[in-house]
């Protein structure tokens, strides 16, 4: 019988042979995956352990209800021994945080505005906040005007702390704006000086500075990592005009502080007014100095070296710009994120129509850095935040904007109850829980998210 199918036929019913990519295809794309696989490994390990989700952007306006701070605190402890400073005067003693606030500051109808929040894991945090306003709270006067709020359900809840550090508001060289804790034992209040606590924030003892400001501090691998600066910036403006800046370090349950050795002490300021950046993304500890160098070093104690590439420092494709209230610089933001080392985030000047913002990132540890997209224009930059999923998160001043794929798109989250002015700072305790902290002083919550940071709802504090 005659075959009847005709040329189309015969050719749809022949074989294919595929062509092949080039040489070195297959290699290159599991190198990359394997890189990307690693990364993400060792930043979500390094977050089961560390505060992912600290407020280190701006002083963060968090309110705290006055109703709280009329309830009698629970009694202190204290902590035998006596730490070494890393600087002439010793560090005083314990001192019992569970001192009252002075008589005639509550009641008055008046906002108090909190200062930071911190988590570890997903259950516990801690909002640092005060129990009067700023003008009363951040004066050396008010000794005890601090308040500490707890959560152990994820935001569900909040409920007074066991105690504060015994001192006021950040006013020039004196109080603290900032919490963080590494564990449910050891935590740090900073901006501008610095008290630490190792019996869950039941007694503090201020770590002596030798005139020094706390601007910023990190925590993880049982290490702590703190900038100090020489300024003389004045009132809530504590990290403004400062001189120079140095990186100390001490072990995690003790007080011995002592500078890292290296280039990361001793860096003078670069021009007109700047400020630094401390990142901590799982494998190095990073320090963006005041001119635009990357200062990089190890956990464990070792020097810090400039970050070179073809045999010269890198210089990051913009500088640090001045210091915001909270010691974070406004022109360039740094972070960890897992699919890559580091993400940056670089600003342009502020106008009535928006910013420009533009993303670049690094994987080989800060030695070249590739542009990847730009973030939308409208709003003003405030912090920026990575996740161990990869997905890159901004806090503007219009709200929250995200990017799956390393900054190339980006898109709204939804906020819940949007508070006027955005969002001061936001950061990724998980994959999928994170904290924002709003700009107005007036708002009695903090933001959160437990889908990845699509999603955020206000959690009322106290």
């Amino acid at each position: 019988m005659a075959d009847h199918r005709d040329d189309l036929d015969t050719w749809l019913s022949a074989r294919v042979q595929p062509l092949l990519p080039p040489p070195g295809t297959f290699e290159s794309v599991q190198a990359r995956a394997r890189r990307r696989r690693t990364r993400r490994a060792v930043l979500s390990a390094a977050g089961a352990v560390a505060i992912v989700a600290a407020a280190a952007a701006v002083i963060p306006q968090v309110v705290i209800s006055a109703r709280q701070a009329g309830r009698q605190p629970v009694a202190a402890g204290s902590r035998p021994g006596q730490p070494r400073s890393p600087v002439a005067p010793s560090p005083g003693g314990p001192v019992p945080s569970s001192a009252p606030a002075p008589a005639g500051q509550l009641g008055q109808g008046l906002t108090p505005p909190p200062l930071s929040v911190t988590f570890v894991g997903n259950a516990t945090g801690w909002v640092l906040g005060q129990t009067s306003t700023p003008a009363q709270c951040d004066l050396p006067a008010a000794p005890h005007c601090l308040l500490l709020e707890r959560t152990d359900s994820g935001g569900g809840r909040w409920r007074r702390a066991a105690g504060a550090p015994p001192t006021h508001g950040p006013n020039g060289s004196t109080g603290v704006s900032q919490i963080r804790f590494l564990n449910t034992t050891d935590g740090w209040a900073f901006g501008p000086q610095l008290w630490a606590t190792h019996d869950a924030g039941r007694t503090w003892r201020r770590i002596r500075t030798g005139g020094l400001r706390g601007t910023a501090l990190e925590t993880r691998n049982q290490q702590v990592f703190a900038g100090w600066a020489h300024c003389s910036g004045r009132g809530a403006r504590f990290a403004a005009h400062c001189t120079s800046f140095s990186v100390y370090s001490s072990p995690a349950g003790s007080d011995q502080w002592a500078p890292v050795p290296g280039a990361a002490s001793g860096l003078a300021r670069a021009g007109n007014a700047t400020a630094t950046t401390l990142v901590l993304n799982g494998v190095s500890a990073y320090l963006l100095a005041p001119g635009g160098m990357l200062v990089d070093g190890p956990f464990g104690g070792g020097p810090w070296q400039p970050v070179t590439g073809a045999s010269a420092t890198v210089r990051l494709p913009c500088r640090p710009g001045a210091a915001q209230p909270g010691g974070q610089p406004a022109g360039a933001l740094l972070a960890a994120n897992a699919s890559y080392d580091l993400a940056l985030l670089c600003t342009g000047r502020a106008t009535a129509s928006g910013q420009r913002k533009t993303i670049y990132s690094t994987q080989n540890g800060g030695q070249s850095w590739q542009r990847d997209g730009t973030a939308p224009a409208a709003g003003t930059a405030l912090s920026l935040s990575g996740s161990p999923s990869g997905t890159l998160v901004l806090a503007t001043s219009l709200g929250i904007e995200i990017s799956t794929d390393d900054g190339a798109h980006w898109s709204a989250a939804h906020v819940s109850a949007a508070p006027p002015g955005g969002f001061a700072y936001v950061g990724m305790t998980t994959r999928r829980q994170g904290v924002a902290v709003p700009v107005d002083p007036g708002q009695p919550a903090i933001w959160l998210t437990y889908n990845g940071a699509r999603t955020w709802r206000p959690s009322p504090v106290g």
